[in-house]
C-alpha cells in the first residue's frame, strides 16, 4: 500500500514540469535507496547517489531559467523533495537546502549567476549563515575572510556556498551581517558531522583561510531575508524566511515512507502481541491509530500547500506579504513539522519495538526525522512567538529571518 498524500493543485504552467520532475525522482529512487546505508556509514552521499540526483535535474531546481535551470516554484519543489525523501531522506535534505541557497544566489544578480552557473545549471549549492572565529579585512574590490561555518549540508555535492560574513566600515569594524557567495574550491571541508540522524547529508564544516570575496558577491543579510532584490522572476522575490517551508518536505516524505513500511506489517498479517488479535488489521485501536496518523500527514500537506501556493501567487502579483502573512507561513511550516513527527510516533507504536532494530530501515527514517525536525528554521516555539506577535500588532520581532 502506498503512503497517502493529498494531490497538489496543478495549473497549466506547472503541470508538465512537476510531473516530469516527479517521474525523474521516482526513476532514481532505487539508486538512492540502495545507497542510503552507505551514505549513513560514511556521513555523506555516495558518488552514485550524487550523480543520480544530478542526472535527474534535481540540482537545478532553484536555478534560473536564464542560465538553463528549472526555476521551480515552491509548490513544485516541496512535492518533488517529498518524493525524493521516500527513498532517501538525506538526499532530499540536500536537494532542499541546495534549492534554498540557489534561491539566495540568484538574487545576487547577473554577474553572480554567470559565475555560478555559467558552465551549466547542475551546480548544487550549500551554505551556513553563522560563522565561528570570523575575521575580515577590507581590500580593494572586496574583503579577505577567514573562519569556519558548521552544518553545511551537501558541501561535498556543492560547487558554491553562501556563508555568513560581516559588513565592515572603513576601519574594518563589523557594522552589519551579510552573506557571501564563495566557490567551494576556495574553501576546505572539515569532517565534523557525526549525528544520530540525517547522517548522509554530510553537513560538515566549511573553513576559509584568507579567502578574497569581491564586493559583488556580498549582500546585506537583511536585504536577502526581506526578499529585497530586483530579479524579474517572481520566485526570487520570496523572502528567505519563507523557504523554511522547503525544509518540511523531507519530513513529509519520511512520514509517507514510514506509513508504507508500517502498512507492509499490517497487510502482512502481523499479530498484535499480548492480545486476542491475530492480525494488527483486526484491532480497532490499530485502525484508529492509522487513521490519526494519515490525518496528521494530510494536515501537514494542507498547511504546506497553502503557504506554497500563497507565496507563489503573491510573488507573481508583485506583492509583498504583510507581517501576519509572513509569520503564518513560518507557523504553517512548524505546525506541519509537528504533525509529521506525531504521525511517525503513532506509526512506530503500531509497528512495535521490533521496528527499532538496527537491522530495520524504518528506524533510520525515524532518526532522520527527529534530527531534521530540530533545525532552527522549524522551531515551533519560535514560530508561535512570531505569529502571536504579528497577530497582536507588535512592532518588534524575535528573529530577522521571517
Amino acid at each position: 500500500m502506498h503512503a497517502p498524500r493529498l494531490a497538489p493543485t496543478l495549473n497549466d504552467s506547472t503541470d508538465s514540469t512537476r510531473a516530469s520532475l516527479l517521474d525523474a525522482a521516482r526513476a532514481i529512487a532505487p539508486v538512492l535507496r540502495d545507497n542510503a546505508d552507505q551514505a549513513e556509514r560514511e556521513s555523506r552521499l555516495t558518488a552514485e547517489a550524487t550523480e543520480a540526483l544530478r542526472a535527474a535535474g534535481l540540482f537545478r531546481l532553484g536555478v534560473p531559467h536564464a542560465v538553463g535551470g528549472s526555476e521551480t516554484d515552491l509548490a513544485t519543489c516541496i512535492d518533488v523533495v517529498s518524493e525524493v525523501a521516500v527513498a532517501c531522506p538525506s538526499s532530499a535534505w540536500i536537494v532542499a537546502l541546495s534549492y534554498g541557497i540557489q534561491h539566495i544566489g540568484a538574487s545576487f544578480g547577473d554577474a553572480v549567476r554567470r559565475e555560478v552557473w555559467g558552465d551549466g545549471p547542475d551546480v548544487a549549492m550549500c551554505g551556513s549563515f553563522t560563522g565561528h572565529g570570523l575575521t575580515a579585512t577590507r581590500t580593494e574590490g572586496g574583503q579577505i575572510v577567514s573562519g569556519r561555518w558548521a552544518s553545511s549540508s551537501g558541501c561535498y555535492q556543492a560547487g558554491w556556498s553562501a556563508i555568513g560574513v560581516p559588513i565592515l566600515d572603513e576601519n574594518d569594524v563589523p557594522v552589519d551581517r551579510a552573506l557571501a557567495i564563495v566557490p567551494l574550491d576556495a574553501l576546505s571541508i572539515e569532517d565534523t558531522w557525526d549525528m544520530v540522524g540525517m547522517r548522509g547529508t554530510g553537513s560538515h564544516t566549511l573553513a576559509a583561510e584568507r579567502v578574497f570575496v569581491p564586493d559583488h558577491r556580498i549582500r546585506r543579510f537583511a536585504d536577502i531575508a526581506e526578499g529585497a532584490s530586483q530579479p524579474s522572476e517572481p520566485v526570487y522575490r520570496i523572502s528567505t524566511g519563507a523557504l523554511s517551508l522547503v525544509l518540511v518536505a523531507p519530513l513529509h516524505g519520511i512520514a509517507r515512507a514510514v506509513f508504507a513500511q508500517t502498512m507492509e506489517l499490517v497487510d502482512g498479517g502481523k499479530p498484535l502481541a499480548l492480545s486476542i488479535y491475530t492480525r494488527l488489521a483486526d484491532s480497532p485501536s490499530v485502525q484508529a491509530t492509522l487513521a490519526d496518523a494519515v490525518n496528521l500527514i494530510d494536515s501537514a500537506w494542507l498547511h504546506m500547500s497553502r503557504s506554497a501556493d500563497f507565496l507563489g501567487a503573491t510573488a507573481a502579483a508583485g506583492q509583498q506579504p504583510d507581517m501576519v502573512e509572513r509569520t503564518r507561513v513560518r507557523m504553517d511550516a512548524a505546525y506541519a513539522c509537528r504533525c509529521l513527527s506525531d504521525a511517525v510516533q503513532l506509526l512506530l507504536t503500531v509497528s512495535g519495538a521490533s521496528s527499532l532494530s538496527r537491522a530495520k530501515v524504518i528506524q533510520r527514517y525515524w532518526r532522520d526525522l527527529e534530527t531534521a525536525a530540530r533545525h532552527p528554521a522549524l522551531n515551533g516555539g519560535l514560530s508561535r512567538e512570531m505569529y502571536g506577535r504579528a497577530l497582536v500588532g507588535a512592532q518588534d520581532q524575535v528573529s530577522p529571518l521571517i
